[in-house]
């Protein structure tokens, strides 16, 4: 999966909607009540669109995310900026990122992770005391928000039902689950389709 990321990377930030996405998630997690704001983790960070955007409500903005290419375009971003609060990681999964942190976020990464419950295990263990795992992704969608990508091996959408039981087993505390965005594309044969997300704010 990291080489489609890396084959689109260059291309990334030229897409408006992806911009616009990112901002309506930042505006929703600045609206939540944090117990602290030391340190976040955008995991699936690539281009840092929404990690870049919480370098002012936290200390520290850690990007994590399996694309080296991506990483490279969010290095230089930071760099040019002089944003001397963000930090770029290469990692395969959460337990590869050291410490403990305030927050962790995600935007449209969580349907690429094979092992849901696995992933709210790590997140439980990286979080501080109180901490919240926010998540950003989609609605059970039929497969076709893919299409363009054949590689794609991941989840089509979520249940949020479901995606909160997960979440509870793992030991979090449900504090937000609602829809807040939509996601408008064309398909194939011109016809506009809309794809909701949500947002699922857990505090350990």
């Amino acid at each position: 999966m990291s080489n489609y990321f890396d084959s689109v990377a260059e291309s990334w930030d030229n897409n408006p909607a992806k911009i616009e996405r990112a901002t309506a998630t930042a505006q929703q997690i600045k609206q939540l009540r944090l117990a602290s704001y030391e340190s976040v983790i955008d995991f699936g960070a690539g281009t840092g669109l929404l990690g870049v955007q919480l370098r002012d409500l936290f200390e520290h903005v850690h990007l994590a995310d399996a694309s080296n290419n991506m990483l490279e375009i969010a290095h230089h971003k930071i760099t040019q900026a002089q944003f001397t609060n963000v930090h770029t990681h290469f990692v395969e999964s959460l337990t590869d990122i050291p410490g403990s942190h305030s927050a962790i976020v995600t935007l449209m990464a969580l349907h690429h992770i094979h092992n849901v419950g696995e992933f709210f295990a790590a997140a439980y263990q990286k979080l501080q005391a109180q901490g919240m795992l926010v998540i950003a992704d989609l609605y059970a969608e039929d497969g076709s928000f893919h299409k363009h990508n054949p590689d794609f091996d991941g989840h089509n959408g979520f249940d949020l039902d479901e995606l909160c039981q997960k979440a509870k087993q793992a030991g979090f505390t449900i504090t937000k689950a609602e829809p807040f965005y939509e996601i408008r594309q064309e398909s194939g044969d011109g016809i506009e389709l809309v794809y909701p997300l949500f947002l699922l704010a857990v505090m350990k």
